[in-house]
């Protein structure tokens, strides 16, 4: 069954285009407790042994998701109670998350024994996952949590904190010098009141691989995965847009600019195996450059054409390719954008690599080319425009 993808899921409160819109650019619930902190960088500086604890974990990691509060959600939990005594020092920091003109930082805290207080802190960091990344940064805030059985919401103005228009990773860290005990951190929220962010909406059909056996509805799942997400696809799980007989995936990723270029694949079942992942054996990968108002990117799974025309898609439709198959040469016309061209096997090895000459038909000698597939690749001065293939017969 598709799965339903609840951390670090990116959705749009309101339209993207509405006046002083607000957007969630990263939520974290500790509710899929399948991926705890998947992503997520941790660390245990104090090195203490856990005292009294009835979880066990906490006496092997730093962080650990546990039910908490009178609700029974799930919370990231640590402790700061040790045996023998000392100041706790424990942290889990955040992926990348991009954040605008006036981002800010909500989160929920609870101290999990009556008439414990615990103290924690949050660090930003500009550089990297890391401890150190966020040390080199004054902490951004200092909070503290008693014993109760509800959550107190903390917000913190990342903007006004000197973080506006980053990427930042987001460490956050229990330092109860004495006398806590447990403390949980829930629902970490970032949101956006700027509009100059846009949510964009991958859509891909799954009929063709569905009526050829190559993709079960009910038994595997379709992922993007791309320069946005470090090409890590399990972030970013497609549902199955209603009442389109389960061959039509979507998810809708907010927190880009216009004008951004992105690179990305759809994937079944987040592997990168070549037997089903799209334009394998080093194909290029998908290319969008944000385009205002052009916000929704169709295609069919493992179909070059996507429903709306971005530059790289205009470009190749130019580009033709003379005759093909070929036996000893091919005739290559290409607009005058096209500076490189590059011939490759479907393993991704490079046969062949050359400078053209703009708005020039180049003839390309493929007479001792082996029989068999290739990908043409064409670049322009932004890039990879996009491929063709070319049959050597």
């Amino acid at each position: 069954m598709v799965r339903n993808f609840l951390i670090i899921i990116l959705i749009t409160l309101v339209a993207s285009g509405a006046v002083n819109a607000q957007q969630v650019m990263y939520y974290q619930s500790f509710e899929d407790t399948s991926r705890l902190f998947q992503d997520y960088v941790l660390s245990n500086l104090d090195k203490g042994d856990p005292a009294g604890t009835s979880i066990d974990t906490l006496k092997t990691v730093s962080w650990y998701v546990a039910d908490a509060g009178s609700t029974g959600n799930h919370a990231a939990v640590a402790t700061s109670n040790y045996d023998p005594a000392v100041a706790t020092d424990d942290w889990f920091v955040t992926p990348a998350i991009r954040l605008g003109k006036a981002s800010k930082l909500s989160l929920k805290s609870l101290s999990l024994t009556e008439g414990k207080t615990d103290t924690y802190q949050v660090y930003v960091s500009t550089t990297e996952q890391s401890v150190s990344g966020c040390l080199f940064n004054n902490a951004a805030g200092s909070f503290s949590s008693s014993g109760s059985t509800s959550f107190t919401t903390n917000v913190l103005d990342l903007a006004a904190a000197g973080y506006a228009d980053r990427v930042v990773f987001i460490g956050f860290r229990l330092n109860t010098a004495s006398g806590g005990d447990k403390l949980a951190i829930d629902d970490i929220k970032v949101t956006e009141d700027s509009t100059q962010f846009v949510s964009l909406t991958f859509m891909v059909n799954m009929l063709k691989y569905k009526i050829d056996s190559l993709f079960n509805p009910r038994q595997d799942t379709v992922d993007v995965a791309g320069t946005f997400n470090n090409f890590d696809g399990t972030k970013s799980i497609l549902s199955i847009v209603p009442n389109t007989d389960s061959t039509i995936y979507a998810i809708t990723i907010p927190g880009f600019l216009v004008g951004d270029r992105l690179e990305f694949k759809f994937r079944i079942n987040s592997t990168w195996h070549d037997s089903i992942c799209e334009f394998p054996y080093g194909q290029p990968n998908r290319i969008w450059v944000i385009q205002k108002d052009k916000y929704t990117y169709t295609c069919n799974y493992n179909d070059e054409r996507a429903t709306f025309g971005i530059p790289e898609n205009a470009i190749m439709e130019k580009v033709k390719l003379y005759p093909n198959p070929a036996q000893s040469f091919v005739v290559v016309d290409y607009p005058e954008s096209v500076i490189r061209i590059a011939l490759v096997t479907l393993t991704g090895s490079k046969v062949m690599n050359m400078e053209s000459l703009p708005g020039v038909k180049t003839s390309l000698n493929v007479d001792k080319l082996a029989k068999g597939t290739y990908i043409m690749l064409f670049y322009t001065r932004d890039g990879l425009a996009g491929s063709k293939k070319l049959i050597k017969k």
